[in-house]
């Protein structure tokens, strides 16, 4: 049985590094090292603002999911949240809905906790899995569009 809870940094870390190693190289939509990741990770466990936005899915002890999302203010003053990508294994990923028990712990919390009724996320059109699954979660394609200019 896969059990939601909080990120402990005492416990979790070198479960989790392991696991983020794995998804950097296979799934990850972003490139990223550990270092950085280990960085903002010890930099959220220290804010109470962001301490319960890192939640881990486990089972029989096993790390299979991270999740987490970021608040933040919009030029316009509008609160926005944004829930990341959610941590797994490719193999551990859609089959055991994982993504979907983090993201719904998350979307919970950020409903009952922040008082902010929309999230959004980031999902580029050929992940089919996962719009599939934003499609189960009635997670709709915002008219927006995500893109970038490396200088």
């Amino acid at each position: 049985m896969i059990i939601i809870d909080r990120y402990d940094p005492r416990v979790d870390k070198d479960a989790l590094k392991e696991l983020f190693k794995d998804f950097i190289a296979v799934k990850s939509y972003f490139f990223s090292h550990w270092e950085k990741f280990e960085e903002e990770l010890n930099r959220r466990t220290l804010d109470l603002q962001y301490r319960n936005s890192m939640v881990v899915a486990k089972e029989d002890g096993e790390i299979l999911g991270f999740g987490t999302y970021t608040l933040f203010k919009d030029y316009l003053g509008n609160d926005r949240v944004l829930i990341h990508q959610v941590v797994t294994k490719k193999e551990d990923s859609f089959k055991k809905g994982i993504e979907e028990k983090i993201i719904r712990e998350l979307q919970l919390y950020i409903k009952r906790s922040l008082k902010i009724d929309k999230v959004h996320f980031i999902c580029p059109d050929s992940d089919g899995a996962l719009r599939s699954l934003f499609l189960k979660l009635g997670v709709k394609k915002s008219r927006y569009i995500w893109y970038e200019n490396e200088m």
